[in-house]
């Protein structure tokens, strides 16, 4: 059998010590404990790949072990055993998440079986583990931009990323606060957990509180069984609450003490729950304003501003909207299987002049428009809405007056902007392209700010694909 570290838990001395050689003598290395308290400190600060217990205990039971095991996330099978069982308790523990029950006396043949597809299962799911983080990389997620605000606010979330620390996110709608979130959470000693999201604006007092929290049966009508919560669910992950600024009063404080002590009740019961999981909120309203005219709470939004970071909108960071244009053609021309690659020439000038009052969503919806109503490989001005291509027609005919030397300057700009696109910025073939040195492009390049953009990877959901959330 395979090695690997167990742990035995078990208050009578002669069982520990026969249960300890048996399972040594299969090659594993085995610890024991002789009470529950004594087990969960040991499974907080070591890896077992099984743990092997007697339900009942001096201080924290089998049970009790069980629900902290599912509680913290803890990977790790659970075998429970006991002196006097029934079939109704081996049931009850199978469903609350143990993988095997026995009754004293143990036969050892069953049990060494029981351990074997007890450690199959968990090398399976290891390796599902390992496959979806291999598909996170390699579906890397970025954050594209190239205005310094940008640049700035996401050197302070990497830096946020790396504590524990609440995060308030604030920016207009449509600016990508869910996006930031992800970012932070993908950043994070936390990216292997859950990223739990909760819109609460969008759900009633009751019904977010029960989202939030979970509910026991019979808490309300139509509770028929018991809930877990997204705190439940998340784990040590991240729970980012988006429009935070709509929870109510009473909701708002349940969440400060979900996030000063770490504990949390299912409504419709009174036994405290635990989470070790981040809070990151978001929000489209100045909450220190809210919180002045007694609309927030005071102490809660303290909380949550422990770092804050504010999103400009996009039409104060206009030098990125080119380098999202890209990066939306791309991701619409392989969502509706189109072959749509560059721009015609006043396309691009329209989109960096237009106001952008839905900021990022906004673009990214108009460039899905676009690329649905391409009929060419090329997007033109008729295939943005009016508003924008409109903007489009008047630069061109401002243009239309200028001399030669611009002339000839704007259809070198626009030249090398289409070679680099179909070229996805590969230099030395779009050098190859245009006919001129490697030098010759990157100076023409740095005259025209091409190429400056700045590509941020993150690790967790916050990708190229969805940059217009939030």
């Amino acid at each position: 059998m395979n090695s690997g570290r167990l742990l035995v838990v078990e208050d009578d001395k002669v069982v520990a010590v026969s249960l300890k050689m048996f399972l040594e003598n299969l090659n594993f290395e085995v610890d024991a404990a002789a009470n529950g308290t004594e087990a969960w400190e040991l499974i907080q600060s070591r890896d077992y790949k099984i743990i092997l217990s007697d339900i009942n205990l001096p201080g924290l039971h089998g049970k009790e072990i069980l629900n902290l095991i599912k509680q913290h996330g803890v990977d790790v099978e659970l075998i429970l055993f006991t002196g006097y069982g029934s079939v109704s308790d081996a049931v009850e523990c199978i469903k609350r998440g143990a993988y095997d029950y026995f009754t004293k006396p143990i036969d050892n043949e069953r049990l060494s079986l029981s351990i074997r597809h007890a450690l199959e299962r968990k090398a399976l799911r290891d390796e599902n583990k390992g496959l979806r983080h291999e598909l996170d990389k390699s579906n890397s997620n970025h954050v594209y931009f190239r205005s310094k605000s940008m640049e700035l606010l996401v050197q302070k979330a990497r830096i946020a990323a790396e504590t524990e620390a609440t995060v308030l996110i604030t920016g207009d709608s449509g600016t990508g606060k869910t996006l930031l979130a992800k970012f932070i959470h993908g950043c994070s000693k936390k990216a292997g957990q859950p990223f739990v999201e909760v819109s609460c604006g969008a759900l009633s007092e009751g019904l977010l509180e029960s989202e939030l929290f979970g509910h026991s049966k019979g808490a309300f009508t139509g509770a028929d069984r018991d809930k877990k919560g997204r705190f439940e669910a998340a784990r040590d992950g991240t729970v980012f609450l988006d429009d935070i600024n709509s929870a109510s009063m009473g909701l708002q404080a349940k969440l400060l003490k979900v996030i000063e002590e770490k504990t949390f009740e299912r409504v419709g019961d009174t036994r405290p729950m635990y989470t070790a999981a981040r809070v990151v909120a978001a929000t489209n309203r100045d909450l220190r304003e809210r919180s002045k005219k007694g609309l927030f709470r005071e102490d809660l939004f303290h909380r949550l501003n422990v770092v804050s970071l504010a999103i400009p909108k996009l039409n104060d960071r206009k030098e990125d909207v080119p380098i999202l244009v890209q990066q939306f053609l791309q991701k619409f021309s392989r969502k509706h299987k189109r072959n749509v690659k560059k721009f015609d020439e006043w396309v691009l000038p329209a989109l960096c002049h237009y106001d952008w009052p839905g900021n990022v969503r906004e673009l990214e919806n108009v460039m899905e428009r676009a690329v649905i109503f391409c009929r060419s490989g090329e997007i033109r001005l008729s295939d943005l809405p009016e508003e924008i291509s409109g903007l489009g027609k008047k630069l061109d005919l401002k243009t239309s007056k200028m001399n030669l030397s611009d002339a000839m300057q704007r259809f070198e700009h626009h030249l090398i902007s289409q070679a680099l696109d179909l070229n996805k910025g590969n230099r030395d073939k779009t050098a190859k392209d245009l006919g001129i040195s490697r030098a010759t492009l990157f100076n023409k390049m740095k005259k025209w700010s091409f190429a400056s953009g700045r590509e941020i990877e993150g690790t967790g959901g916050l990708s190229q694909a969805d940059a217009g959330q939030g």
